[in-house]
């Protein structure tokens, strides 16, 4: 083809010709430059090989991705209907010229073209197609997102446009196209634009205080049985969700059995509603220098003198529904809003040491709901069966969804918990983690089974919270067996539920217990043995519903062994911070940290170690549950396994370059690629190390760190090599 005079296209409507002639010639596809980049992206995000995490900036580019997909996959077999030459409305006199609109013959869908050939008309072009997708609307009533789709030509995307056109696509469901003209060339192309529209600000998962939550209590008229106050429950959950749906913000409702009834509660029944709060995100960003140079004033007036904490607190999320729940709540009885803790304070594994009556302690979930992004996370958890069947193989059954409750309350502790494992380390911490886990379960299992029918009733909530406080560790147990190489043995099942008696019960979490001692650690792994087996002995020390008078001579006696074990574990960590070893500093700062001047290492080894000896066992029992095993992690390695390398396909390697381009504009000296070693690729940030190698170029190349063996690699990768799976655990 003949070089075309670029002159020819100075004005938009030059462009929307070539274009109508384009379409009409069934070329689109033809001039249509990146699509095949879209598949490529999304390819991640639809393998059962990858655990989609819940950052905004990811959760943005997914719709923007999934928006432009939609739209792609109906540009063919188009019906002009009408172009800039006359107006859309019905209405005389008003004028709507959209500047090219068809049908998809195939499907019935509307598709609208807004071409700005100028930079400063670019900012009319979201005003301009909203209006043309409502009046669309107003001749196909009751159309859905789907059935009316825009597509935006523009040789330019402004950070306005950008900002708009993502909000459309994430926030509000619409589906918007961004295709840039380029007429650089001989042929003019329409190059697929994904806007980069979400500020970084750190968030991986949501923050400690990133759900808060209520409790919606009922007081049923007196001629409603347990039948009929549960069904009203759950439909004004039903309410609840569908009304909130509409506002654009995103939480859940659970209907839970409430154990204090009769005695203490005036229904059976209770709903616990919660929201993410939007006020949660800037306090952690700061803190981790995502805003060290902003000049936002929106930043600036969320963070002044405290103000976050006060806009929380008066924050009125509990009219998130139009009080759709409490109105129909009020036609059977009385309702009343109560504020509850954050969703990490519920799941916290501090809670098990409080003397007072903890959600966990006397509510037992029925079903839960979503709404919002949290709504699509969980619905996309489910739709995806062989994700599922890879990452949480306990929960794909037929029927089970987001609804029941032990797989709507994994799916809150995946978004608004700490993980279980990080970057899929097993760690000493998280072996101590995993004994408690497992026998603080088979214990409440085998009092349940031996329990009278009333006790049962009572200790089914507290039952419950520990199955779902131990499924994601067992998850990632069966995430490390099916990836390590030299396990050989298969574990044992758990089935609690079909034995008859408590003894059954407990021998069942042991024989897991004994496989993991045996299969999972290995008989030379003594100190990784001592983490587990002393959380797996000494769990009841930290419940006191195992101990409510503090008087049981065989709970003193596990408190005494935990003692030892926590002594020695502290001394081993005095040995690693005095020493030479490359994580001496990382040790020193654990332990200061945690005891400050009641472990004077500033005074040498001997005095560090004669002031273990010295403290207080109250004080060792206090600090042993978390404390203590994360500073034994500060120094000693993970547990090691050899992995399987993981595919590189199927990465959306573009979107992490973007973030690691975004690292470095905001003074992150060594952003990196890290390979988790549970198959996770992530990025983070490296701590100041003389060893870590130089990036020559920093848009080819970037630091990428691997831990699958058991200790750290640190090296230089080019983004060419990564998508190859030429680097350590890739393949």
């Amino acid at each position: 083809m003949k070089q075309v005079d670029k002159q020819k296209f100075g004005r938009e409507q030059l462009v929307q010709d070539w274009l109508e002639s384009v379409i009409a010639e069934d070329r689109l596809s033809d001039v249509i430059v990146g699509a095949d980049k879209i598949r490529k992206s999304l390819a991640w995000s639809e393998s059962p090989e990858f655990k989609p995490p819940f950052p905004i900036d990811y959760l943005t580019r997914l719709g923007n991705l999934r928006a432009a997909e939609h739209v792609l996959g109906e540009l063919h077999t188009l019906d002009l209907v009408s172009k800039n030459n006359r107006s859309i409305s019905r209405e005389k006199g008003e004028r709507l010229f959209v500047d090219l609109l068809y049908c998809a013959r195939e499907t019935s869908r509307f598709v609208l073209f807004e071409i700005k050939n100028q930079d400063g008309s670019a900012r009319e072009a979201v005003t301009e197609i909203m209006a043309y997708e409502h009046e669309a609307l107003n001749h196909t009533p009751f159309s859905s997102a789907n059935d009316v789709m825009m597509v935006i030509v523009s040789r330019d995307f402004s950070t306005l446009l950008d900002h708009a056109v993502t909000g459309l696509n994430s926030w509000s469901r619409r589906r918007v196209l961004c295709l840039r003209f380029d007429d650089s060339e001989a042929e003019p192309r329409l190059i697929v634009h994904i806007p980069i529209a979400w500020s970084a600000i750190g968030q991986k998962g949501l923050t400690a205080d990133g759900i808060v939550t209520a409790t919606l209590s009922f007081t049923p008229v007196s001629n409603l049985d347990e039948d009929d106050i549960y069904a009203v429950c759950s439909t004004a959950a039903n309410l609840m969700v569908r009304e909130a749906e509409r506002s654009g913000g995103s939480g859940f409702a659970m209907v839970a059995y409430n154990h204090l009834y009769p005695g203490m509660a005036d229904s059976p029944y209770l709903i616990l509603a919660g929201v993410v709060n939007p006020f949660s995100f800037l306090e952690r960003a700061q803190s981790e220098g995502f805003l060290k140079n902003s000049r936002s004033p929106i930043s600036d007036y969320i963070l002044e003198d405290g103000r976050t904490r006060e806009l929380s607190a008066c924050w009125s999320w509990l009219s998130n529904d139009g009080g759709a729940a409490v109105q129909y709540l009020e036609g059977y009885g009385s309702s009343e809003w109560a504020l509850a803790q954050g969703w990490e304070d519920i799941r916290n594994i501090e809670r098990w040491c409080y003397p007072g009556v903890t959600l966990d302690r006397h509510i037992m979930p029925v079903s839960v709901d979503f709404w919002g992004v949290l709504g699509d996370y969980a619905r996309d958890a489910v739709r995806h069966v062989d994700r599922m069947r890879n990452f949480m193989s306990s929960c794909a059954r037929p029927g089970m969804d987001w609804r029941h409750p032990i797989l709507g309350v994994l799916l809150l502790d995946e978004i608004a918990s700490t993980p279980p494992l990080i970057n899929g380390q097993w760690t000493f911490s998280a072996l101590f983690r995993l004994g408690l886990l497992l026998g603080r379960f088979g214990s409440l299992s085998a009092q349940i089974a031996d329990a009278e029918p009333e006790q049962k009733r009572l200790l089914q909530a507290s039952s419950f919270w520990a199955e779902v406080d131990m499924a994601g560790m067992l998850q990632e147990v069966a995430l490390r067996y099916s990836s390590a190489e030299d396990i050989d043995e298969p574990p044992p099942t758990i089935s609690v539920r079909r034995c008859k008696t408590g003894a059954e019960a407990f021998a069942s979490v042991s024989d897991f217990a004994d496989w993991i001692l045996r299969a999972f650690i290995g008989e030379d792994e003594q100190l990784m043995r001592s983490a587990f087996s002393t959380g797996w002995q000494t769990h009841a020390i930290f419940d006191l519903q195992f101990d409510a008078k503090q008087d049981d001579p065989q709970i003193a006696r596990l408190r005494d062994l935990a003692v030892v074990r926590a002594r020695d574990w502290l001394k081993w960590s005095v040995v690693a911070a005095t020493g030479s070893g490359r994580d001496a500093e990382a040790a020193i700062t654990a332990i200061v940290a945690s005891f400050g001047d009641q472990v004077p290492l500033s005074e040498g080894k001997d005095a560090a170690l004669a002031a273990i000896d010295a403290l207080p066992p109250a004080i060792i029992i206090d600090k042993l549950l978390t404390e203590i095993p994360k500073i034994v992690d500060s120094w000693q390695p993970q547990l090691a396994h050899t992995l399987t390398p993981m595919a590189s396909v199927s990465h959306d390697w573009e979107w992490l370059e973007q973030q690691i381009a975004a690292a470095r504009k905001r003074g992150e000296k060594h952003p990196c690629i890290s390979i988790g070693a549970g198959g996770e690729i992530v990025v983070s940030s490296l701590p100041p190390m003389p060893w870590i190698p130089v990036v020559d170029d920093a848009i080819k190349q970037v630091l990428v760190t691997h831990n699958s063996s058991g200790s750290e690699i640190i090296l230089v990768a080019s983004w060419e090599d990564l998508r190859a799976g030429k680097a350590p655990g890739l393949s």
